[in-house]
């Protein structure tokens, strides 16, 4: 549940000095027509925002495709140093704004994101995969037209939705009643800025566990009781809860037939997101 910017390992992008830009072929012309728009409709379906929030009414949302404009953005040595490249990248393209961009759930602001490198790069994305038989190393091109679909919300075996936005199961080793709620962008950034502010004082940051403590709403119906059973959850009870998140998360999956050409071994993997994912010439 990392932020974005972690979660792509974003590269270190040499310094380099502008190119002039050409000259207009014709003063004053009007090139507006040619920058397109994307309309990304919402995994969640709106489903989880409050009452009278915009996307619980029209959970789409309208995007620009990404122009010379935003490769400055992505290339930013000042925004991949603050970790804030992703949001600065999705406030530049965003048409749609009745809404707080810290407002959106993880696994939507996954998909906008997916659709606006799509736009930008096109649907080639090479990645390394390792072969879970030989552990071979191999670099394969996935076609994301192919490979990445809406994961609507999917309730596992044992979860219940309390009508209010959140979800309740029963933990495996303590047998409590757990309560837990989907992460927003807003939750990111306060992620990002503890970890900050750990790490300038030195102090060591367990990003599990402070995922834990903003994910759970309470343990046995009770707020006051998510402190204490983070700080002693049992590992089964660890592992359940990162499995119901996963399950029911509704966001992008990205999956794709891989064949090894070392075994012949083959398998759906999950696509790896990494920082070629929006710095594929790098």
């Amino acid at each position: 549940m990392r932020n974005n910017q972690d979660r792509l390992g974003a590269p270190e992008v040499p310094q380099t000095s502008p190119e002039p830009a050409p000259a207009m072929a014709q003063q004053g012309a009007d090139f507006s027509f040619v920058a397109a728009n994307d309309i990304v409709e919402l995994p969640s379906n709106g489903e989880f925002y409050p009452e009278g929030h915009p996307l619980r009414k029209n959970p789409t949302i309208e995007v620009r495709q990404m122009t010379a404009k935003e490769e400055d953005i992505l290339l930013n040595q000042s925004y991949l140093k603050q970790g804030v490249v992703v949001e600065k990248l999705l406030r530049s393209l965003m048409v749609t704004k009745d809404f707080d961009l810290d407002d959106l759930l993880i696994g939507d602001k996954n998909a906008i994101l997916t659709q606006v490198r799509r736009s930008a790069y096109g649907d080639e994305y090479p990645v390394e995969a390792v072969c879970r038989s030989c552990m071979k190393k191999t670099e394969v091109a996935f076609d994301l037209e192919e490979c990445v679909r809406n994961k609507p919300l999917t309730l596992s075996e044992g979860v219940e939705a309390t009508g209010k936005g959140t979800f309740t199961f029963t933990a495996p080793k303590t047998k409590a009643k757990v309560e837990i709620r989907f992460l927003t962008g807003k939750d990111e950034k306060a992620l990002a800025d503890k970890e900050k502010k750990y790490k300038k004082h030195n102090v060591d940051f367990s990003a599990g566990l402070e995922t834990y403590r903003l994910v759970i709403v309470s343990v046995n119906d009770n707020p006051d009781l998510v402190g204490s059973y983070v700080e002693n959850m049992p590992l089964r009870d660890a592992k359940k809860l990162k499995e119901v998140m996963k399950d029911i998360q509704p966001g992008v999956e990205m999956k794709g037939d891989f064949a090894c050409p070392s075994c012949d071994t083959e398998v759906e993997m999950d696509l790896p997101i990494n920082f070629r994912f929006l710095w594929p010439d790098i």
